[in-house]
């Protein structure tokens, strides 16, 4: 009995071994898109003229340029084009074609708020700046493996006098298929509750708050409400959600970032999930 016990034993060590290296391996490997980026910036002064007021748009757009899958390929192009510029119409150009589109209808669009919204700024005494736009799009590969890679777009929006926004949208791709993943493809069945409180708690460490009162004194409103905003990355290490400035609290604060470590809610994750690979 003892002479069999030992190589079984053995035997199971060797496959536990070989089996771990293989799950590491899988879980560090690095994707094959090969990533090629458009970076452009146009200024437009109303009539053409210098002394008027202005609209500035710059774009880096970081865009999928080659892979091995033609068809997810394209996929993944349309994807990031409708993230970035967020319309239709731009979704199945190539972002070559979609970058040069935008800033077309960007400056028209300005012309257009410019007849409309003020019309007489000549007679206002305010600064050209007061009737200006400016936006920057920024874009940029947060984590790219295991056939998951998330990506990131950060946009700052200037619209005239206090009108100004800075958001960080994030988007987790599945390779295999070239979909968007979303909670429900990554979560269990009725997690929403479960992962909300998580949420608050992750909060109220971060910023030291003792009770939802002194969360609300930092400047957080209706953290009793918070709930998941789909706005997640994701790498080997956990998901991080991101609640931007003014969704959640006042836009001093900035954006809220949220880190949990996938053993903090295995018991919320779907085991068969395409980032399952992960934990």
């Amino acid at each position: 009995m003892k002479t069999l016990l030992f190589p079984a034993i053995a035997i199971v060590l060797c496959l536990s071994v070989l089996y771990s290296c293989k799950s590491d391996k899988k879980a560090t490997e690095a994707n094959t898109v090969v990533y090629d980026s458009i970076s452009v910036a146009k200024v437009y002064h109303l009539d053409g003229d210098s002394t008027k007021p202005s609209c500035s748009l710059k774009i880096k757009y970081l865009y999928p340029a080659q892979y091995a899958n033609a068809e997810i390929l394209s996929k993944l192009q349309s994807e990031l084009n409708f993230a970035l510029l967020e319309e239709d119409k731009y979704e199945k150009l190539s972002p070559a074609d979609a970058v040069n589109q935008y800033m077309d209808d960007y400056i028209e669009n300005y012309k257009n708020d410019a007849k409309e919204q003020f019309p007489d700024w000549e007679e206002s005494g305010d600064p050209n700046d007061y009737f200006s736009y400016y936006k920057t799009l920024d874009t940029k590969v947060f984590f790219d493996k295991s056939g998951i890679t998330s990506y990131q777009i950060s946009a700052m929006d200037y619209k005239g006098g206090a009108n100004s926004s800075t958001t960080y949208k994030n988007i987790v791709i599945d390779l295999a298929a070239g979909n968007t993943l979303h909670e429900q493809d990554i979560f269990i069945a009725d997690y929403q509750e479960t992962l909300n409180v998580l949420l608050k708690k992750k909060i109220m460490t971060q910023y030291k708050g003792k009770n939802s009162e002194e969360l609300i004194e930092i400047g957080f409103w209706g953290i009793e409400d918070l709930s998941s905003n789909n706005n997640f990355l994701v790498d080997d290490k956990g998901i991080t959600y991101i609640f931007n400035p003014g969704e959640s609290s006042v836009p001093s604060l900035g954006e809220t970032r949220v880190l949990f470590e996938y053993e903090e809610i295995l018991h919320i994750l779907k085991k068969d999930s395409p980032i399952a690979v992960f934990f």
